[in-house]
This record gives C-alpha cells, structure tokens and sequence, in this order.
C-alpha cells in the first residue's frame, strides 16, 4: 500500500496524546512534508562536536569518524559505533526505543517539528513488497520515492530523498535495493554469520516472514517471557532484519560501488529514512505486546555481549551473554543524545517519553 495507508502515528508531546482507537492514522500530505522536512534539516544542521566513539574500532570495524559530516551522519555513526552492543543483546529493543525518541527530539528542538512521529506498517505491503505502492509516491516534498535505480548504483531518483546525501561509509547518494531473497549474501558476508544459516533460511523471501497474521503471533506469543519475544521479532530471519534486508541499499548496509575495504552489515542502516519508521514499527510490537499481559509490561532479561562463538554458546544465550543487563543498566549513547537507562523507557506512556499508539 502507499504511503498514506501505510503509515501510523506515533502521537507524543508534552502532555499524554491518548488515541481514539487502535487503527493507524493515516497522516496527510502536509504531516507527511513536515516529518520528510524535519529530516532534511538534520541533515542539513552540522557535525556534533560531543559525538565520541566509544567501541573499538578493531570491534566495531567501522571507518574513522568524519567531522565534516552532517548531523544526520552522527546519527548513522553512533549506530555504526554501537552496532555489536545493540544487537542480539538485550540492549536491542530498549536501545532503539530511546533512539528514535532521542530523533524525534532532535527535530523537534533542532527544526521545529510538531507532527506525530509516523511509523511504517510493513504488513501491509509484505504480500507484494516490490509493487506496492509505498514505493510509489515520487513526490519532492511528501514522498519518499521508489527503488533506486540499477545502472546507478540504486541510487533513489525520486521523492523527497532523491539525492539524499549520506558521509558514511563513504559520501553517496540515499540507495534503496529491491533484495527478495537476502539471506544467502548475509550469510556469505562473514564465517561466524554463515553458522547460523541452514539451507531452507538461505533460501527464504525476506517478505514471507512479515505478514500481518504472524506479527499478530507474535505479539500474542511469549508471555512475559522477553528472550522469548525478542527472539520471534528478531530472529535470523525475523521480521526486523527481513524488513532491513528486503528494502536492501542503505536500510540493509550494503556498500556503496564508491566504498574501498567496505564490511557490509547493518551498521549505517539509520542513513536510510525509513529506518525510523521501521523502527518506531518494531516499537509499537513492542508497545502491542507489553500491553496484552501485565506480564509482560516490566519483563526484560538479556545480556550485554553478543554469543556469536558457536551455535550452542548462542541457543543458551539468544539475546546476550553476560555481563547480563538489568532495568538500572545506562542505555549506550556516544554522548550523542541526553541518555537513561533500561527502565527509564520501558514504560512509553510515563516518564519522559510519554506517547501512545494509534
């Protein structure tokens, strides 16, 4: 479906939104502008100088930090930065709960922004994924575009991200690459990824894992039980990494035709957009399945360190090894944004992220 009919709001601001019903609402054209605009003005706002790298780059494997950069770059390169620590650990879902909050307040103190924050129901589109008409609206203010164009690198050609300009890993232009089948080249990009794959996941179309009806079992499975429901989410081949690697280019972390001694992954995925509101998505399954048991409002369990060292050390340990993390523990930030910790935003309707769902 298009852009209008398949993006929700995310209603936040000072005080409490509460929403009517349980439907997305669809944002108009001119909501659809603001959130594209207030983009746009981060990217076009500088480098924070406060930004600092805080993993070794032995580890994080990322490219030194480029202070010519936009703000919008940062952003990107605090991910990269954090990848190892945000990622099959437990620090996964609360991380980027405060990320895209920590986004959100960005443009609303950098750009003036006053819109909800909009998130993307891939559901939707999962039956066609390459002809739905999300990938149809070429407008230059409200659209974000189709796929990039081949002959180019899959540079995006049209909407309002045409030409986006992006510093990492190396300077291009926004691309987005129609991948059905990515999870044989994920596999082949490193020794200790390809473990995890078996013949039958190498072969799977990333859109056959996110329809409608397994994100709602999803979101009724695992009772208080958060490895349990981390895991259906963000599996090998789950519904988060699938939208990621579907939609290919940056959203997935590939690497640009101009990038030398480049180590594709996930790392500068938030170059692309659209990672917001596949994120803010996530979000709200989250936010969906806290709500259907008390259970589940407060559970968290998971480790701080990724247990890649082999199958079994990885069964025992889905979402992190120790050092196991806790509701006190400090949410990474690079002193990119103002931080908290795990507890502070397990709740999204208290405290100072204080939004609700339509």
């Amino acid at each position: 479906m298009g852009f209008i009919s398949t993006l929700g709001v995310l209603l936040s601001g000072a005080l409490l939104v509460v929403a009517n019903d349980t439907e997305c609402t669809n944002p108009t054209v001119h909501e659809r502008a603001a959130w594209i605009s207030a983009v746009k003005c981060l990217a076009a706002n500088p480098h924070n100088p406060d930004l600092i790298a805080t993993v070794n780059s032995s580890i994080s494997q990322i490219p030194a930090m480029n202070t010519s950069a936009s703000f919008w770059d940062d952003i990107s390169y605090m991910h990269m930065d954090l990848n190892v620590k945000i990622h099959q650990t437990g620090m996964f879902l609360p991380f980027h709960r405060w990320f895209v909050h920590s986004v959100e307040q960005a443009m609303i103190d950098k750009c003036g922004f006053s819109g909800g924050f909009p998130y993307w129901n891939w559901t939707i589109d999962a039956p066609d994924f390459y002809t739905s008409s999300w990938w149809q609206d070429s407008d230059p203010e409200s659209g974000i575009g189709g796929w990039g164009d081949p002959d180019k690198d899959y540079e995006v050609q049209d909407g309002a991200f045409a030409g986006f300009p992006l510093a990492y890993p190396s300077y291009h232009p926004l691309r987005h690459q129609y991948t059905a089948q990515p999870f044989a080249a994920f596999a082949a990009s490193s020794p200790t990824i390809a473990q995890f794959f078996n013949s039958t996941m190498l072969e799977t179309f990333a859109n056959s894992t996110f329809h409608t009806d397994q994100i709602a079992a999803i979101i009724a499975g695992n009772p208080g039980d958060y490895v349990g429901f981390q895991q259906s989410l963000d599996n090998w081949i789950g519904a988060h990494g699938s939208v990621h690697a579907i939609t290919g280019g940056d959203l997935a972390g590939t690497c640009p035709a101009t990038t030398d001694d480049c180590i594709p992954g996930n790392k500068w995925s938030p170059n692309s957009p659209l990672f917001f509101l596949h994120h803010a998505m996530i979000d709200k399954i989250w936010s969906d399945w806290q709500n259907l048991n008390g259970t589940s409002a407060t559970a968290f369990y998971g480790g701080s360190v990724q247990a890649f060292d082999n199958t079994t050390y990885f069964a025992e340990y889905p979402n992190g090894a120790p050092p196991m993390l806790n509701t006190s523990s400090q949410i990474y930030t690079d002193n990119m944004f103002p931080g908290g910790t795990i507890g502070d935003v397990m709740n999204h309707t208290a405290g100072y992220l204080c939004y609700v769902y339509e």
